[in-house]
């Protein structure tokens, strides 16, 4: 029986001696990580279980570049406190190679200084950024065919430990930050439905919102997986496109809206030779135009002289004559018909005709002071000048001092009382201005 009981605890106590082994083996491992597509400065550890004193160290891995970069590497949390007096490493983003070297010791004063025998020690640092491609990769540690590129601990005599080291590579999941689009509610009926699309990742930058190819007014709420969308117009009754996109990337669901009627307001759809001075002819192409006699067309507010060519069935084309504006630059073009209007704020490019002049400049010396005044009044009864400056509207708006629309007394008087007595200055302000119908007279 004594026998039986010996060789029953001498078993136990060689059991326990492998799983001690097994326990303490020297191993290198790099920390996994799941990293949202396009992080930027992650951290990930390289860790280190030693079974026995080690007096410096080698690591070396392979990793996808088109993946990974590497941007930076710093000593762990178990090696800084020891000021190793060598470290340095080469790191090759475009061949997707790193290997980094540590001594902890060079000089007889720090002769004994090593790393102590333990589990789960941060031996590195590294600090990388990671694609815009969602997927899996790996930080695989991998001996090379230099020197440089082992993985390798050392004892106090210059000797790699045995047993090596085993090698743990490390996965990078790049998680899909995408817009997703799960499911809908009330995504059915005309222009102007608001309803709700069920997902996640809309909380990403740069969020964009299209149904049947135009950009639709939305709103996401503040879990981030939930989108309130308004239906733009669209000319076609039917299922219609929804199209979600961030930064991350875009997902698009052809049968995301349903359009119970067909939107019949004109939708212009481009304009062309749109530029030049009032009466100039351009063009602009537009659907729902199929009752002309209810067609209206207007620029810069003011009704347009239009006919719609012939040809075409959902899209026709409008012949458009400028009308007068008054003023320079683009002016609005809006196209109307019985069910609603269509603007475009970028409709016509006036040419700016007249000159820079000083508002108030009555005898046109470019300046404003007593003898403007005294110009004003001499023309209103005196008739001298017989003509002021300017033509047309220009003409009003440079000598209508107080902005009544009229040219009269009161206006010369403004003038005086405000070079005087400080009066109100003149209604178009106090700097140069252009003015249609007038010369360039001051800068």
């Amino acid at each position: 029986m004594g026998k039986i009981r010996f060789f029953q605890f001498a078993v136990i106590l060689s059991v326990l001696a492998c799983a001690a082994t097994l326990m303490a083996a020297n191993r290198f491992e790099v920390s996994g990580r799941n990293l949202p597509q396009g992080t930027t400065g992650a951290e990930i550890s390289i860790r280190a279980d030693l079974d026995q004193d080690i007096y410096g160290f080698s690591v070396s891995l392979n990793f996808d570049p088109n993946d990974i970069t590497i941007t930076s590497v710093r000593l762990g949390s178990a090696v800084a406190p020891l000021e190793p007096e060598f470290s340095a490493g080469v790191l090759d983003n475009d061949a997707g190679q790193f290997s980094h070297g540590v001594v902890f010791a060079l000089s007889e004063a720090r002769i004994n200084t090593r790393l102590e025998s333990a589990e789960d020690l941060e031996v590195l640092v590294l600090v990388i950024d990671v694609s815009v491609t969602p997927g899996t990769t790996t930080l695989d540690l991998a001996n090379g065919s230099t020197p440089g590129r082992l993985n390798v601990m050392t004892d106090g005599v210059g000797n790699s430990v045995s047993p090596a080291p085993t090698l743990v590579d490390g996965t990078i999941n790049i998680i899909d930050l995408a817009p997703r689009l799960d499911t809908y509610l009330e995504n059915n009926g005309g222009s102007g439905t608001v309803f709700t699309i069920i997902g996640s990742n809309f909380d990403q930058p740069e969020l964009t919102v299209k149904v049947c190819g135009n950009d639709a007014e939305h709103e996401v709420l503040a879990n981030g997986q939930t989108l309130r969308v308004t239906a733009p117009r669209c000319p076609d009754k039917g299922p219609a496109l929804v199209e979600v996109c961030t930064v991350r990337g875009c997902v698009r669901d052809p049968l995301g809206f349903m359009y119970t009627v067909a939107d019949t307001a004109p939708i212009v759809t481009s304009v062309i030779s749109n530029a030049g001075r009032a009466g100039s002819v351009f063009f602009a192409d537009a659907r729902n135009l199929s009752n002309p006699d209810t067609v209206t067309v207007k620029v810069c507010g003011n009704d347009a002289t239009f006919s719609i060519l012939p040809g075409g069935v959902t899209l026709r084309t409008l012949l458009i004559t400028a009308p007068d504006c008054g003023t320079g630059g683009w002016a609005t073009l809006e196209v109307c018909n019985e069910f609603g209007c269509d603007t475009l704020a970028e409709g016509f490019d006036y040419d700016i005709v007249g000159g820079s002049q000083m508002p108030g400049d009555c005898n046109s010396d470019g300046s404003l002071d007593l003898s403007d005044g005294v110009c004003l009044l001499s023309h209103l009864f005196v008739g001298q000048p017989p003509e002021l400056p300017c033509e047309g509207a220009g003409e009003v708006t440079l000598n209508d001092f107080n902005g009544d629309n009229n040219i009269d007394l009161s206006d010369g008087v403004g003038v005086l009382v405000y070079l005087f007595q400080g009066g109100a200055a003149h209604a178009e302000g106090t700097e140069c201005k252009v003015l249609v119908g007038c010369n360039n007279l001051c800068n």
